[in-house]
């Protein structure tokens, strides 16, 4: 097993236990903003599917925490069943990167985040589409749409970002 590998599955597990770098040092030591809520979840995704739906599109939406763990989901009427997959994956590196998965497409190739995607059980996608929730400064949670062209879902979660003011 080379060094890249045992270093990159290092950090995941670091990640994956405590929050690790999906949390800014000393979060968890100070009184700081607090995850995403199920009923702040719900909202975006209720508001990702309003702006989904004016624009005809047919998407899966997730919402999940700072740590890339689901808190609610949907896929709407006729979306195609992968689509669910590829929201949450997509979700999932926004949070853990705390960075838009747009930004880690490029990098996906590389030893480190493909190691980190095997540990995590291949779970995560690196396409276009997904976006951090910050408060306060701080990576609390990612949304992720799939389904119309990588741009249309990137608009599609940062427009429902906006409706409910995060």
């Amino acid at each position: 097993m080379s060094w890249i590998t045992i270093i990159s599955r290092a950090l995941l597990a670091i990640m994956l236990v405590g929050g690790g770098l999906a949390v800014p040092m000393g979060l968890a030591a100070q009184a700081g903003p607090q995850w995403i809520t199920l009923s702040e979840a719900q909202a975006i995704i209720a508001a990702a599917q309003t702006d989904a739906a004016s624009k005809n599109l047919q998407v899966s939406i997730a919402v999940v925490d700072g740590r890339g763990d689901l808190i609610a989901a949907t896929r709407m009427p006729n979306a195609r069943p992968t689509t669910m997959d590829t929201a949450i994956g997509k979700a999932m590196g926004a949070a853990i990167f705390a960075r838009p998965s747009a930004d880690l497409a490029a990098a996906s190739t590389s030893p480190l985040y493909q190691n980190m995607n095997e540990a995590s059980g291949g779970r995560l996608r690196f396409f276009q589409g997904a976006v951090p929730i910050v408060r306060d400064g701080y990576t609390v949670g990612a949304v992720g749409a799939s389904g119309a062209s990588s741009q249309a879902d990137e608009d599609n979660v940062k427009a429902a970002l906006a409706a409910v003011g995060l």
